[in-house]
Formats: structure tokens, C-alpha cells, sequence
């Protein structure tokens, strides 16, 4: 866990091979991920708005690699408005896209399509087709039951789509993810393909 709801906050992350999920959790310890960083972006981007502190969970989804920087020295860059203003403030733009996507998805979109989503995004951010995360896992990122995300699974695997073994989930079709995930993928990969074009 890189940050933990109400603590301090004295640096910023920017993944290389490593994968962070922003994860909220209630009173009654419910997890839902609220996003996903990579990397494509920072961890602790609410540092440079003002924050001091967070009510998400900052939670290291796949072990990795980052480089972390101590806020002052990003916030010295960051406050002259040049281009890394700039930058930071269009990866702003795409984080809060994927934010709001993602509370429409869960609301409205079946769990399969959900999975296939989060898989998608997963593969992404990483260069293997094995994911290592467990339904357990699964199922509290996407905030529902494990029952579900193996149901979802299984009709995944009877697809020939995944492979499951152990914690470790193997794309063997992303086309088939594609065509079964729902507009959400789309809508937030045509974003983020738009902020990196840009930057």
C-alpha cells in the first residue's frame, strides 16, 4: 500500500512496470477500485491540486518498478505553468474521465463486461498476457462478490478467451475481451491514447 486513507502525503509515484489501483473502501471494509494508474501516469496527482491527504487507498495491483519524487520538487516544476503544468493537468483531465466512466460502468454494465474491462486495461499497462490476480482480488477492485468474478471467469474460460490457473490469469483472445467488455474500454483507451499523443 503506497497511501492509506487520512495520511500525509509527501510523494509522488510515476510507474514503470509497476500498476496501482485507487481503491476506496467503506465502513463496513466493501473495496471498489476508482482507478487505475500505470504507467501512463502518477500516483498522487490530488498532491499537486492542494491535497494534504486522501480518503483512497493506494494499492500496488502488480509489483513493479516506479520512480518517487518528493512533492516539493515536483511542485517547484509544476507551479512555473510551463509544459509540465500542462502535462499534468491533461493526465488530470483523463484521470477524472476514467473516473466517471467507471462509476457509469459499474452502475450500468454487467460484471462480465466490467472483467473484461479491467483485464483490458490491465494488459495495457503491463507487456505480458498473464495477469497475476486472483478472484478474490478481482472481486474486490470491481466491488462485488468472488462468486461473481468466477462465474464471470469460467464463462471466459469456456470461451477459450482466458486461461485461469492459481492466481494467474492468461489472455488468450484480447479480441474476444474487446468485442465482450463494454463501451467503458473504448471511451477511456480513446482518452488516454489522446493525452499521450499530446504529451
Amino acid at each position: 500500500m503506497l497511501y492509506a486513507p487520512g495520511g500525509v502525503l509527501r510523494h509522488l509515484y510515476f510507474p514503470l512496470t509497476a500498476i496501482v489501483s485507487w481503491v476506496r473502501i467503506l465502513e463496513n471494509g466493501a473495496t471498489t477500485k476508482v482507478a487505475m494508474v500505470g504507467r501512463e501516469g502518477v500516483v498522487g496527482l490530488y498532491l499537486l491540486l492542494g491535497a494534504v491527504q486522501t480518503l483512497n487507498c493506494a494499492m500496488v495491483q502488480k509489483a513493479g518498478s516506479a520512480i518517487r519524487l518528493q512533492l516539493g520538487d515536483v511542485l517547484t516544476h509544476f507551479n512555473h505553468g510551463d509544459e509540465v503544468q500542462k502535462i499534468f493537468l491533461r493526465y488530470t483531465q483523463t484521470l477524472f474521465n476514467q473516473m466517471a466512466q467507471g462509476s457509469v460502468c459499474h452502475r450500468h454494465h454487467a460484471l462480465e463486461q466490467q472483467l473484461c474491462c479491467m483485464l483490458l486495461f490491465t494488459l495495457d499497462r503491463q507487456d505480458s498476457n498473464t495477469i497475476a490476480l486472483t478472484h478474490e482480488r478481482l472481486a474486490n477492485l470491481l466491488g462485488v462478490r468472488r462468486e461473481g468474478v468466477t462465474q464471470a471467469a469460467h464463462r471466459l474460460m469456456q470461451q477459450n478467451a482466458i486461461r485461469y490457473s492459481r492466481g494467474n490469469i492468461t489472455v488468450l483472445n484480447r479480441q474476444a475481451l474487446e468485442e465482450q467488455s463494454c463501451e467503458c474500454y473504448n471511451v477511456i483507451n480513446d482518452e488516454y491514447q489522446r493525452f499521450l499523443s499530446a504529451a
